[in-house]
């Protein structure tokens, strides 16, 4: 089976994600992918001041996919989002114009100057965004080519007419579809992606670990975390705090452990993220025979 071949193999229904968590599980580079994926995105936020916006919580996250989905597949309008949104149920329609304003403050959007009347306004990424949100698929594909060598294909070419705006789509449309299947882990997403800087601390913390998922105490300090992710550091206790009570975490001085749940937890969302970029990168491959003719040629 060739390196395109196989990566076309994760062109899998997001409905089956738990069969596709199984499936890379069982690949030797999956710890490897986990942790590039932590690192590179740690990276993005050091070196881009608008990625480490994006890569704070859910919130600005959405924000940022919202803003490249719509963009991407047909234009940013505020009825666009009240659709998009209700897809994946985080946010309400009703706080569709709030956030509309907040992808504005945040840089990610601006006015388009074609925009018709005052009730369809229209919006379009401002070339700052663009470029960052490039950085950051760029990332992403990073991490899904460490399992699948052939997504390389799609990072080399992301600059390519197309080829960006139909992986965003793919993305979007994946996220849309497998939002419904984190209930299970409701606490640890409320604990860590809900809370400023909590996800980057998850990031921080697989990144220095020596495995995946992290099994042995990893070297830890809140005072060090809070200066790093730009947050207090009663903050950081809180959150660390609250993932002890809910059983995620076992802190001792100067390590934290993971426990079984919260290993559990850390698998679930880095293998479904992993998934989810490979089906993507396949199929954005697959709309794009023009790459694969470049790599033949």
């Amino acid at each position: 089976m060739s390196e395109i071949e196989s990566l076309y193999e994760w062109d899998v229904d997001v409905a089956r994600l738990a069969q596709m968590r199984d499936r890379l599980r069982r690949r030797p580079e999956y710890p490897a992918a986990a942790r590039r994926l932590a690192s590179a995105l740690l990276r993005d936020a050091d070196e881009d001041a608008a990625l480490g916006g994006l890569l704070r919580d859910a919130g600005r996250t959405v924000a940022g996919l919202s803003a490249a989905y719509l963009s991407a597949s047909g234009g940013v309008t505020l009825a666009r989002l009240k659709t998009f949104i209700a897809g994946f149920g985080l946010v309400s329609p009703g706080r569709a114009r709030a956030l509309l304003s907040y992808m504005r403050y945040l840089g990610y959007l601006e006015l388009d100057p074609a925009s018709g009347a005052a009730r369809r306004k229209s919006y379009r990424l401002t070339p700052q965004f663009r470029a960052s949100y490039a950085q950051h698929e760029a990332s992403l594909l990073e991490a899904a080519a460490v399992v699948e060598p052939a997504a390389g294909i799609v990072l080399r070419n992301l600059a390519a007419p197309g080829v960006l705006d139909a992986l965003v789509v793919e993305q979007g449309d994946a996220f849309v579809a497998g939002s419904s299947q984190a209930s299970a882990f409701d606490d640890f997403y409320r604990i860590f992606m809900h809370r400023l800087a909590g996800i980057q601390i998850l990031h921080g913390l697989v990144a220095k670990a020596p495995g995946f998922p992290p099994a042995a105490p990893i070297p830890f300090s809140v005072s060090e975390t809070a200066r790093r992710f730009h947050v207090s550091r009663i903050h950081v206790s809180r959150i660390i705090k609250d993932a002890g009570l809910h059983g995620f975490v076992e802190l001792e001085p100067g390590t934290l452990r993971f426990t079984q749940a919260g290993r559990e937890a850390l698998d679930w969302l880095y293998a479904s993220r992993l998934c989810v970029h490979l089906a993507c990168a396949a199929r954005t491959l697959k709309a794009n025979p023009q790459l694969v003719m470049r790599v033949a040629v």
